[in-house]
């Protein structure tokens, strides 16, 4: 797998506003596990599709400057992690495990100098 290619298309898809783009990396049963879920859930993992663009769509209208900046990408053994930056200048980090045809079973964001109140 060319993981600079894939990151490139995700950041490109989510920099698109369009979920269905976005949700086209994910297999159906995905779970999706992040720090600023836990915050805005009360849980931090989102299960399945319809699960992920409940939470990832209305993202779109609240922030309306959403952009990711393509920073690095890293190759791992049926892995991908996608080092980037968004609007509004935060680090991120998101390991993506693919199944054989390259949809994502598990996403997991990492925020650099997150704090509580983000």
């Amino acid at each position: 797998m060319d993981a600079a290619a894939f990151a490139r298309a995700w950041i490109d898809d989510w920099n698109s506003h369009d979920i269905e783009r976005v949700l086209a990396h994910y297999a159906e049963g995905a779970e999706f596990r992040s720090p600023i879920a836990k915050q805005r859930t009360g849980e931090g993992v989102v299960h399945g599709l319809e699960a992920l663009r409940a939470y990832w769509a209305p993202a779109f209208a609240l922030r309306p400057d959403l952009r990711f900046t393509l920073k690095q990408a890293f190759a791992g053994d049926g892995a991908v992690s996608i080092n980037y930056a968004d609007e509004l200048g935060r680090d991120i980090v998101e390991t993506l495990v693919l199944r054989e045809d390259g949809k994502a079973i598990l996403g997991i964001a990492c925020y650099r100098g997150l704090s509580e109140a983000d």
